[in-house]
């Protein structure tokens, strides 16, 4: 269930305070993890960079990909990051830029706000109504996170304007022989790639893109990883699952059928 967005005010939040692994708390439920244009070369360090739909509008997203489960995620093992590096997304929330991107809202999750001095949580306003150094630094981060998703926009509208994003289904195949199949990621088109014009070559290589693409398909030996982390929490969990052997990446029949 989602939880509901409110307008922060210090009417309404002068007492609030919100728990120091807050982003622990939102990344462990999730599978994907919104990436920005700038975080790309972080992320690889750790998982494969994929596009994925965003669930309301459809359109294309950068996302890192944190577990073959929804609503998981194999780089938190007992409450420990295992990563280099946490997204942006997971390091501001429960906050939120509005509309209005003076306005800042938060995400109503009790797992995360806490009332009064409570241990191990970060006020977000004084006692006498100023922003505290915690939610300034915060709402720094997002304004240039703002700023970030711009970026991303552009990059994912040009690249698929260009027809160089692939859909993929990924065939989990596991020791036993079982298998099963994701569906919903995207990658860059190596094939596509090579054919396009040497002006266009040029155009994403003065953008910054061309770079950017490889490191996207370079990412993608990082499912490696993936499958060490999941055949481990299986173990750990004494789990009747067969561990994963292998992945097999296919070109979506939904679109290529």
């Amino acid at each position: 269930m989602m939880n509901s967005l409110i307008p922060l005010s210090v009417a309404s939040h002068l007492d609030t305070a919100v728990t120091t692994d807050a982003a622990l708390i939102y990344a462990a439920s999730q599978h994907l993890l919104n990436v920005r244009l700038g975080e790309i070369g972080q992320v690889m360090a750790d998982v494969p960079v994929f596009f994925s739909r965003h669930q309301q509008t459809g359109q294309w997203l950068l996302s890192g990909l944190y577990s073959f489960t929804p609503a998981q995620n194999l780089w938190l093992p007992q409450g420990q990051w295992l990563g280099s590096y946490q997204p942006v997304g997971m390091q501001t929330y429960p906050l939120l830029l509005g509309t209005d991107p003076a306005q800042l809202m938060l995400v109503a999750d009790s797992r995360v706000l806490k009332k009064g001095a409570a241990a191990g949580a970060m006020p977000l306003f004084s006692e006498n109504g100023q922003p505290t150094d915690y939610l300034r630094q915060q709402k720094a981060m997002l304004d240039k996170d703002l700023q970030q998703e711009y970026l991303t926009f552009q990059f994912v509208k040009a690249v698929n304007e260009l027809g160089l994003i692939k859909e993929l289904d990924l065939h989990l195949l596991h020791a036993d022989g079982s298998s099963q199949l994701i569906k919903g990621l995207a990658t860059v088109d190596e094939d596509k790639l090579q054919l396009v014009s040497a002006e266009t070559l040029h155009q994403l290589q003065q953008q910054g893109y061309l770079l950017l693409l490889h490191a996207m398909l370079l990412s993608i030996s990082r499912l490696n990883r993936l499958i060490q982390l999941h055949n481990v929490r299986l173990a750990g969990q004494h789990s009747d699952h067969p561990p994963l052997k292998n992945i097999k990446l296919e070109i979506s029949r939904s679109v290529h059928g």
